[in-house]
């Protein structure tokens, strides 16, 4: 099976490092953290779509960022942590206006049996033998 390829963008380092070990923790192992949106957007660019990405849920440039995945279609879906911001808008919503895929919402701490039920879907849909 192939390995789903993941990236995850959190404003924390301490959540980058903790989504990161929670994918290995479910055999997940092509998972790249980003350092900012630029190297995200590179990331974007690459000729690999990503099947997962893990953005924080009140992220500042967040729309901006939305825009460009629905204009591109680089991504398979996206995971949000976190709770939306108060004074802007609700990302996951806005992606599913985008038409994106929202496989999860997930607050922290991070529900596990949520977490585990999330990546599993994504591995499932990375299958070689899954229908697209």
């Amino acid at each position: 099976m192939r390995q789903p390829y993941v990236l995850i963008h959190q404003s924390r380092p301490s959540h980058q490092i903790l989504l990161h070990q929670a994918c290995n923790a479910q055999g997940i192992f092509d998972v790249r953290v980003t350092a900012d949106l630029a190297d995200l957007g590179a990331c974007l660019a690459r000729p690999r779509k990503a099947d997962l990405l893990i953005l924080e849920h009140s992220m500042s440039d967040g729309l901006k960022l939305l825009k460009r995945i629905e204009r591109d279609r680089s991504l398979r879906a996206v995971l949000f942590t976190g709770c939306p911001s108060a004074q802007g808008p609700d990302l996951a919503e806005e992606a599913r206006k985008r038409g994106l895929w929202v496989l999860a919402e997930l607050p922290w701490p991070l529900p596990m049996p949520r977490w585990q039920q999330a990546l599993r879907c994504i591995q499932t849909v990375t299958s070689p033998t899954h229908a697209h």
